[in-house]
């Protein structure tokens, strides 16, 4: 006793070729969730008429859809590859840590990468950072605000440096040390 399949427009289903102008998706139930790497597709294997089927997992290593790793993101290579979120901090162009300084010394929040803040003295703040940069060559920048001193010029000066910290300087326009609020961001490769 042989089975006839019918889709569900009424048109049979044939056991050794069924036209893929046959087949009645419509109508069938959502998968309801992510496509993830184990799901199935169908898929003609080298359009020679023989159907098999092939995961998700295998779409994304043909269309080339690769994560960037921490090495590829500092030496900018593999430009094929996608950055994650939790990866980007790696990027050379991304700052590694900043913070804002208030004059008496006290860090502000909103801070990155930025564990404490000493002061060591009038005009000389130490910032440790959480993540240690992996040397201590690391380019900074930094500015003043001090809404309280309109028209004095500061200058911000950096000593110091070390991975894990650095001493910030400011100064006014004699060249002595003097408490301002200020600003800086920090960019380098991280341990």
């Amino acid at each position: 006793m042989g089975w006839t399949f019918y889709n569900s427009s009424g048109q049979r289903l044939s056991s050794a070729a069924t036209n893929i102008a046959v087949l009645d998706i419509d109508g069938a139930t959502d998968i309801g969730a992510a496509i993830v790497d184990a799901d199935l597709f169908i898929i003609d294997d080298g359009a020679g008429g023989t159907n098999r089927k092939t995961a998700a997992s295998r779409i994304k290593t043909y269309a080339g859809v690769t994560q960037a790793d921490q090495a590829a993101l500092e030496a900018e290579t593999d430009e094929d590859t996608y950055v994650p979120p939790d990866l980007v901090k790696h990027s050379p162009g991304v700052a590694k840590a900043w913070c804002y300084i208030i004059a008496n010394g006290t860090e502000q929040s909103p801070s990155y990468n930025v564990g404490t803040v000493g002061d060591d003295g009038t005009g000389d703040r130490n910032v440790g950072f959480t993540v240690a940069f992996s040397s201590a060559v690391y380019a900074n920048v930094a500015g003043w605000y001090d809404i309280q001193s309109a028209g004095i010029h500061y200058f911000m000066q950096f000593q110091g440096l070390a991975t894990g910290s650095i001493d910030i300087r400011t100064r006014d326009a004699d060249a002595a040390l003097v408490d301002a609020a200020h600003f800086s961001a920090h960019f380098g490769d991280q341990a």
